[in-house]
């Protein structure tokens, strides 16, 4: 895996992870946080896994794809796709099979799809979890002092999840090549040890 690959791999991930901003509430009325396109999903945006399907939908409607085409195109039931969108069927509960096929058709590391699913979080990487919130909180103050960095960490970063603090964190560490937070593991680096490991010692058939 190339250093440019591993930067556009990187990219995909952050840009899926961006939360596109909706048109809000009309008439007083509570209305749900939508994206474009994604008003005609019957899952609100807590449902686990909600940015994935946001996603594949999204891109289906921007291609014209049908739900039936996209099926056929990706070789699963049309049924799966109608239960993704109605919440009959959660994305956080998909097999690695059909993963692995949304990955190949939205051309996202097959990971960045799990992560979007909500079957990994970016917390997943970082051992010990108790301290994992105070070594954020010491990371995002490093960053802000940063005299070339600090000034463009978004300032309401304080209220984000721990989610997205944390991916502020990693693409600084990754940018700067520092470790702010020990303890954790990059997954691309895991992913080249893992496929050097393998290439020595191929799984028995």
């Amino acid at each position: 895996m190339d250093h440019d690959n591993e930067n556009d791999d990187l990219k995909k991930v952050i840009d899926a992870g961006k939360r596109k901003p909706g048109p809000g509430s009309k008439g007083g009325q509570k209305g749900k946080p939508k994206g474009p396109r994604s008003d005609y999903l019957q899952i609100d945006p807590d449902t686990p896994g909600y940015k994935l399907v946001q996603i594949i939908f999204e891109r289906a409607v921007s291609e014209g794809v049908s739900t039936n085409e996209l099926a056929e195109s990706l070789g699963i039931a049309p049924s799966t796709l109608s239960h993704l969108k109605t919440g009959r069927r959660l994305a956080s509960s998909l097999g690695r099979d059909v993963i692995g096929r949304f990955a190949d058709w939205l051309n996202y590391p097959v990971l960045a799809v799990m992560i979007l699913a909500e079957q990994v979080r970016l917390e997943d990487f970082y051992s010990p979890q108790n301290d994992l919130d105070r070594a954020i909180d010491r990371a995002l103050h490093f960053m802000a002092d940063d005299p070339e960095w600090g000034g463009m960490m978004p300032k309401d970063l304080d209220g984000a999840s721990t989610h997205m603090k944390l991916w502020s964190v990693w693409m600084y560490e990754r940018a700067t090549k520092t470790r702010l937070i020990t303890g954790g593991v990059d997954y691309l680096d895991l992913l080249k040890a893992m496929e050097d490991f393998r290439s020595d010692h191929p799984a028995s058939r």
